[in-house]
């Protein structure tokens, strides 16, 4: 269809963006309800660990991003973008279908579940890459520039518009569907979550194609790339070779073999491409919501009890899309008049203040982990410390003349001392000291009076405990409890919980550890504790069952970033249970982690709405998927970030979060050097509108 025919109706050109529209919209519905749930699937299904799950993650945001510049250089350069879409999208579907198979494939072994989910997410990474730069860019060929440079504007928002609704909708409804419906054997239905965004991409298939008749479809050019880069090459080379240099732009060396528009479009993309080296970092902290807010958000209670409902940890992701929708709405009406008066008319200036509200939330978020993580055991300087825990229902009493220590630990109870460390060795800190353990007349299982002499080591800096319980049915013991206690938290703030027993259990034994809270139910066998090591455990109220059958003790309500020691004890037909609190964190309300979000959304919505546009009217029209997918790579690259820093050895999720803010915080001085120093090949008539020139604006593209 000829591009002026189309332009003699208003109606016609709308009904073509509109297909499109609601393509995108369907497109993003799946793409972000799958990325959705996919960290909570890699956690809670295959078994990986946070910082595995991460890597996987990022790794999948990373492919997305970056097949985006092959299929650009095809869609500009060979097929086009109809059929690139086309395409590209059938591959999407497949990925889909794949991903959605593993989920229900429970009855193979964990390691073809995963092979078929790491093939899923291939082929769906593959399809949203193809996608990614050619809609945005097909639709922006619907229209006339600089004639309809207004409808291109508004086409922006709405298309932004449709990415956040979208990926509002998904976020919240798939991980209700997750986590509320139980299916093919489990307590949670990834196979439902991962279903449903397959069939929204069966229909935005269906929807695209619908509007075959009504686009404008430009013919790709075969030699713009080889041009291009033909174009560098030679400007180089005659500005090293030759003996008589430009004076001017190094690419004008080029002139004589490459004509003067050739040169100029060449030197718009370098252009832009040197400010898209600004990009990554943000892209980096854009995705984390997704995976390392998403594994915070784990530790948080989400419980709204006047709803009687629980927001899950993955579904608190909707208050992006949800914030992203109403600042959009306001764009218009609100923030461009507003950035206008205060200055930021230049699409690089409102990036600058994107990346400061970046900055901004990864600090909340820093800060939310300091407060999970609570207090952390510090032992002053040449000290020791010392826990005994008695694993007997009776009392006994400490004596140790070295300790100047005379206590009475109460039936199954502990009891902690610290002491200043005399070192006995050259080579270390460390003193071993006699001790004591006389029992009380309640103690019918030893003679009146016995008492129990052994010795024990006190290191200075760490902590020791000691489990005093029968090595069998004549002999009691006070054992040491491994080498010495864990003074460090785990990184995500995960309690860790390990279990004392004595002779008269195996951890072969029928006895669980059971949370069943919400719809969610976790389970621990005795055996996962064995060694009596500290093991990372959910977050939830548990309680003990033998034999199946729960044992009378009151519920266990599990917080985060704790140390827990249980103790178990037969007492003829009863167990006794006792659980100890160390080093205790805090289970605060998942809804504290509104301000971050909020800084993160208006921040993503300027962002994403400012750089699509900026890539498009800054790039030469024959390569304009081209740049759209460069600048898509720059997110590959952000992610790419997200993969190295998680493979650095941070023991605190919040010092993370503070490299971040610190990366970000250089990178907004970047993007406030380039706003500077950036001349546009456009003049942004919008930018320097009047608010009432702009109402003027709308009214007329409204007609």
């Amino acid at each position: 269809m000829d591009l002026m025919s189309r332009q003699k109706g208003k109606s016609k050109y709308l009904k073509s963006t509109w297909y499109i529209l609601v393509n995108e919209f369907c497109e993003r519905f799946t793409y972000y309800g799958l990325k959705t749930v996919l960290v909570m699937y890699l956690t809670r299904i295959l078994k990986f660990n946070g910082d595995e799950s991460t890597i996987i993650y990022h790794s999948f945001i990373f492919l997305s991003y970056f097949v985006p510049l092959p299929c650009a250089i095809l869609a500009d350069s060979y097929w086009g973008k109809f059929k690139t879409i086309t395409c590209l999208s059938s591959i999407y579907v497949v990925g889909c279908i794949v991903l959605t198979g593993a989920s229900i494939a429970n009855k193979f072994g964990l390691d073809v579940q995963r092979v078929l989910a790491f093939l899923g997410l291939f082929s769906i990474s593959v399809g949203t890459g193809g996608v990614k730069p050619c809609n945005f860019a097909f639709g922006g060929d619907q229209f006339q520039l600089p004639q309809q440079e207004k409808h291109l504007q508004h086409f922006a928002t709405k298309f932004t518009l449709a990415v956040y609704t979208g990926s509002l909708i998904s976020t919240f409804l798939m991980p209700e569907l997750r986590h509320s419906i139980h299916c093919f054997g489990r307590d949670t239905c990834f196979p439902l979550a991962f279903g449903v965004p397959t069939i929204m991409m069966l229909i935005a298939i269906a929807i695209f194609v619908a509007g075959k008749n009504t686009y404008v479809r430009k013919k790709p050019e075969n030699n713009v790339l080889t041009r291009t880069f033909g174009c560098i090459f030679y400007a180089l080379r005659a500005k090293f070779t030759s003996s008589v240099p430009c004076k001017t732009h190094w690419l004008d060396n080029a002139k004589g073999k490459y004509t003067e528009s050739e040169i100029s479009d060449t030197r718009s993309v370098l252009s832009v491409i040197c400010v898209f080296t600004a990009y990554p970092v943000f892209w980096s902290l854009f995705e984390q919501p997704g995976s390392r807010w998403t594994l915070q958000a784990l530790l948080m209670n989400g419980r709204v009890d006047f709803l009687n409902w629980t927001i899950k940890p993955d579904q608190i992701q909707m208050l992006v899309p949800l914030f992203g929708v109403i600042v959009l709405v306001l764009f218009d009406a609100v923030l461009y008049p507003m950035f206008a008066a205060i200055g930021l008319r230049k699409p690089l200036q409102k990036l600058t203040l994107c990346g400061a509200l970046a900055v901004i939330a990864f600090v909340f978020a820093a800060l939310l982990q300091f407060k999970i993580a609570g207090n952390t055991t510090e032992i002053p300087s040449g000290e020791g410390r010392l826990y005994i825990y008695n694993g007997f229902d009776c009392p006994v009493f400490v004596q140790s003349k070295s300790l100047q220590l005379q206590n009475q630990i109460g039936p199954l109870e502990m009891f902690n001392v610290s002491h200043a460390v005399v070192s006995q060795n050259s080579s270390e800190d460390v003193m071993v000291v006699g001790i004591t353990l006389r029992f009380g007349p309640k103690c019918n299982f030893v003679l009146d009076n016995y008492e129990f002499h052994t010795t024990i080591t006190i290191i200075e800096g760490k902590e020791i405990s000691y489990h005093l319980a029968r090595l069998n049915a004549n002999t009691i013991a006070l054992n040491r409890i491994g080498i010495h206690d864990s003074l460090v938290k785990e990184k995500f703030g995960n309690p860790n919980l390990r279990v004392l027993v004595d002779h008269t259990f195996d951890y072969d034994d029928n006895i669980t550890l059971t949370c069943a809270d919400h719809n969610s139910f976790t389970s621990y066998p005795l055996s996962v504790f064995r060694g009596m090591h500290f093991n990372a455990i959910k977050v939830g109220k548990y309680n003990v069952f033998y034999n199946g059958k729960m044992v009378p003790t009151p519920t266990m309500d599990i917080i985060p970033a704790t140390f827990y020691t249980l103790t178990l004890q037969r007492n003829g037909d009863k167990m006794d249970v006792r659980l100890f609190t160390k080093d205790q964190g805090n289970y605060i309300h998942i809804l504290w982690q509104l301000p971050q979000y909020l800084c993160m959304s208006i921040a993503d919505v300027t962002f994403m709405a400012t750089v699509i546009k900026f890539a498009f009217t800054e790039a030469p029209i024959s390569m304009t998927s081209l740049l759209a997918a460069i600048n898509l790579l720059t997110g590959a690259l952000g992610n790419l970030l997200v993969i190295i820093i998680s493979t650095l050895a941070f023991k605190n999720q919040a010092h993370e979060f503070l490299l971040y803010s610190g990366l970000m915080l250089a990178d907004t001085f970047l993007l406030g050097y380039f706003s500077v120093v950036y001349r546009s090949k456009n003049i942004d008539e919008t930018d320097a509108m009047t608010s009432n020139e702009h109402k003027m604006e709308e009214t007329n593209v409204s007609d």
